[in-house]
């Protein structure tokens, strides 16, 4: 090719690629517009999507926390709930340390729980008072509680014995009529079973209250508190399965006891009104020794350390 013909074509090489260049240039700025477009159009779906999320997130707290506290109200209802912490059921003297500083050691912390046993019970006194110069609308009754306590427990185990499912839920907070149901529905249909409370022993010192307490308990409800108390009732029991046919005693069945029951009483107080709901049978305890005494007072004293967010030495 000459180079006059090279000379020639070189302004339509040129022409073209400027040509080319101003279509890029007028396509370019039309690309990120339209990027931008689809990026605010997502972000607005993600905020919508994130929006509903929180909203269903916050659906299923609110959900869980009222689970929670229906499960709370279910287990501290008509007097349920744990043992109090601190509660001290004194062993008889046969029983008790041998030892004169832990007999002295027992005592002492036996008179302290007392004490703070009747202190709660006079604080919930003065907390019914509308004023100074009324009387307090809640009533303790301590003179009852044992007596109450004797004729429930007995008519429970009877009803234990006879398999009388409603007179067990009646009388019993509901975690231990379950408990006790559920121990009648495991037994042979092929064997019933008979109880009788032969006497009341040692009626000189039994039944005694050995513990009364009055407390608000349950964290997911200001309006109820709880109030226990613990009976030791002294008895001779005896207890035998009989063939279903038959009505003979099964071989080995029968069991004549005397036994010391310390009988736990629960109910429930309105704090707005002060009315209490009956007495029902929590279960039944057993005495304190001064080890098990100071390990549970160690623990609570760690518990309510560690809620204070205080580091112990």
């Amino acid at each position: 090719m000459s180079s006059s013909s090279a000379l020639a074509t070189r302004p339509v090489t040129m022409a073209a690629r400027s040509m080319r260049a101003s279509r890029q240039c007028a396509v370019q700025p039309a690309t990120p517009r339209y990027a931008s477009g689809i990026a605010r159009s997502k972000l607005v779906r993600e905020m919508d999507r994130a929006s509903k999320l929180n909203s269903t997130k916050a659906t299923k707290e609110q959900t869980m926390s009222e689970m929670q506290k229906l499960a709370h109200i279910e287990y501290f209802k008509q007097g349920g709930g744990p043992l109090f912490p601190g509660t001290f059921v004194a062993l008889p003297l046969a029983l008790g340390p041998k030892s004169l500083g832990e007999f002295a050691q027992y005592q002492f912390n036996r008179s302290r729980a007392w004490l703070t046993g009747v202190m709660t019970v006079l604080q919930y006194k003065l907390k019914s008072m509308p004023n100074w110069t009324t009387r307090p609308k809640w009533k303790a009754r301590r003179g009852k509680i044992a007596p109450t306590a004797k004729a429930m427990y007995r008519e429970v185990l009877e009803a234990f014995a006879a398999g009388d499912k409603k007179t067990i839920e009646r009388l019993c907070v509901p975690d231990f009529a379950k408990k006790l149901i559920n121990a009648i529905e495991r037994r042979s249909n092929k064997e019933t079973v008979s109880f009788e409370l032969v006497k009341y022993t040692k009626p000189m010192f039994y039944p005694r209250l050995m513990s009364h307490q009055i407390h608000q308990i349950n964290p997911m409800d200001k309006t109820t508190a709880t109030e226990q108390a613990v009976v030791a009732i002294s008895s001779q029991q005896q207890a035998s399965r009989h063939n279903a046919t038959t009505g003979e005693i099964v071989p080995g069945s029968l069991r004549i006891q005397d036994k010391i029951e310390y009988v736990v009483l629960s109910r429930a107080t309105s704090e707005t009104t002060f009315t209490a709901e009956p007495w029902r049978v929590w279960g039944t305890t057993v005495g304190t020794t001064l080890e098990t005494h100071l390990m549970e007072k160690d623990a609570v004293e760690k518990e309510q350390i560690q809620r204070a967010g205080w580091n112990k030495d």
